[in-house]
């Protein structure tokens, strides 16, 4: 009986185990490609956090700051 108490959580397993996962250099090719566009690139985007907080303070400005994960490696 036990055995059929866990063939559910095994099968679950194995099928998750088989899910495709990005690849690596893919997500950095991605992420290269999303930042290299002309808004991006040509916006006076600042893409550190430490330095933008540093430039907001000497300025005496604040932070409007966007996160996301969806290219990021």
């Amino acid at each position: 009986m036990r055995f059929f108490t866990l063939l559910p959580l095994v099968a679950g397993l194995s099928l998750a185990s088989t899910a495709p996962a990005q690849d690596a250099d893919d997500l950095i090719a991605k992420y290269e490609a999303e930042i290299s566009e002309k808004w991006v690139s040509h916006g006076g985007w600042t893409l550190d956090l430490d330095e933008a907080l540093a430039r907001a303070k000497k300025e005496n400005k604040l932070v409007f700051a966007y996160f996301t994960r969806s290219y990021a490696p």
